[in-house]
């Protein structure tokens, strides 16, 4: 019986006694993707189970697509998958775990990620494992062995991972590593395999810059860490949806700077290594393109005691509801030019030496607090498009964007300026201008 075929038998089952059912969703083979079961999964009481048939795959000589797909026993589907801490059966009659591979329980119990059969082997019939053994590396702590690194680093495996697997299933494993319980050691593991310039493929052409190594990666994602541990609360990620952009984006600094043409035109390449690499999302798109840039210009802005009430709030009004974002992430890339070789995955280290800059940073935060301005981005002009062509006596155009701007910078110029008021200083700018 197949996995999907089994799922309704379960739904039924549980419509039957009275308990709430799920849709099911069916996930189709893929051999050319190396995806080659049929897969099929649900929600039972709010937990996502999926349903799959014991399988055994036989291979011809000279192709690493499966010539045929049986049901097999417990022990053959064991040693096909992908480490041996995941080939572990619960028996829910005997309720004991069974160990098929003889490893899997002595991996877990020590901390190592290991494939069941020969590594090469394994991670040729799904190149993808390569990804999947660093993410269980990254989300339990644990050591990849060496025969397995070995193989990650074979040029075969690579080219296989390069080529046969599509770019929306490298994108999935690095959003669990993403929003795993330790990113920063998934892109230490992507930078020692190798792997990084793999998963975050550069767009080609580049047009201006240069790709960074991969090594600043790790170092961004380590201060984003490091940040987290101190004590320091509003320099932290606030919700879980910032501590993601935080990391993502500072895996991404190596393309801070870097274009790439694109329908012959220049734009910035983290765009298209979110969206062709590793076919992120829209939101992920524009949230990085806002983000790489507001970083030169909080860096500028952090170091202007003078500036004043407009002109921060000005900046928070471009960046919208992402400015703390984008003020942290501008924090994390100055915090690696002042210290290139930190070891950020100390959390005691550091602490004097990085303090100085992140008071400023801070001291930015407060000013804006100070000045009232912190949810400036929500607020409407005192005077809207029709208004503002009224009081001049003009017809609403492109030009009108321009006065718009200046009513806003005017607004946080006068925190307690009327309307009235506002409407004079529009048209003395107005007939300043003619």
């Amino acid at each position: 019986m197949m996995g999907y075929e089994f799922a309704t038998y379960v739904n039924e089952f549980l419509k039957t006694n009275g308990f709430p059912t799920r849709s099911i969703a069916k996930i189709d083979s893929n051999p050319a993707k190396s995806k080659h079961l049929e897969t099929a999964t649900t929600k039972l009481f709010d937990q996502e189970v999926d349903f799959a048939n014991l399988r055994t795959e036989v291979y011809d000589e000279n192709s690493r697509i499966p010539s045929t797909i049986a049901f097999g026993t417990p022990t053959d589907d064991a040693y096909r998958r992908d480490i041996t801490i995941n080939s572990l059966f619960y028996n829910v009659n005997t309720k004991h775990v069974e160990d098929f591979t003889e490893r899997g329980l002595y991996d877990l119990q020590h901390g190592l990620v290991r494939t069941p059969l020969e590594p090469f082997e394994t991670l040729r019939d799904d190149p993808l494992r390569v990804l999947r053994c660093v993410r269980f590396a990254s989300r339990f702590n644990f050591e990849l062995v060496p025969e397995l690194i070995e193989s990650v680093k074979n040029d075969a495996i690579r080219d296989a991972l390069e080529s046969k697997i599509s770019r929306e299933r490298i994108g999935i494993e690095l959003e669990k590593m993403m929003t795993g319980p330790s990113p920063l050691y998934a892109i230490q593991m992507l930078h020692q395999l190798g792997l990084y310039h793999l998963v975050f493929a550069a767009p080609s052409p580049i047009t201006e810059g240069t790709v960074g190594d991969s090594s600043l990666a790790t170092r961004a994602v380590g201060a984003v860490q490091w940040l987290s541990y101190q004590n320091l609360e509003k320099l932290r990620p606030q919700s879980t949806d910032e501590r993601r952009l935080l990391y993502l984006n500072s895996a991404l600094l190596p393309f801070l700077g870097v274009s790439s043409e694109f329908k012959k035109r220049s734009i910035p390449a983290v765009h298209l290594v979110l969206k062709d690499s590793i076919k992120f999302s829209n939101y992920d798109m524009n949230s990085s393109s806002t983000l790489f840039r507001g970083i030169p210009m909080f860096e500028q802005v952090v170091n202007n005691k003078g500036v004043s009430r407009s002109e921060l709030g000005m900046l928070i009004r471009e960046m919208g509801s992402l400015w703390q974002t984008a003020l942290k992430l501008a924090l994390v890339k100055e915090l690696l030019e002042f210290h290139n070789d930190v070891e950020w995955d100390n959390p005691e280290k550091n602490q004097v030496t990085e303090s100085d800059i992140c008071k400023k940073y801070l001291a930015l935060i407060e000013k804006v607090e100070s000045y009232g301005i912190t949810n400036c981005y929500q607020w409407k002009p005192m005077l809207d498009g029709k208004k503002v062509a009224s009081v001049l006596g003009i017809k609403p155009g492109p030009g009108m964007a321009v006065l718009l701007k200046q009513t806003m910078i005017w607004q946080l110029e006068h925190p307690d300026g009327t309307e009235d008021d506002c409407k004079e200083m529009i048209k003395n700018y107005w007939q300043a201008r003619q």
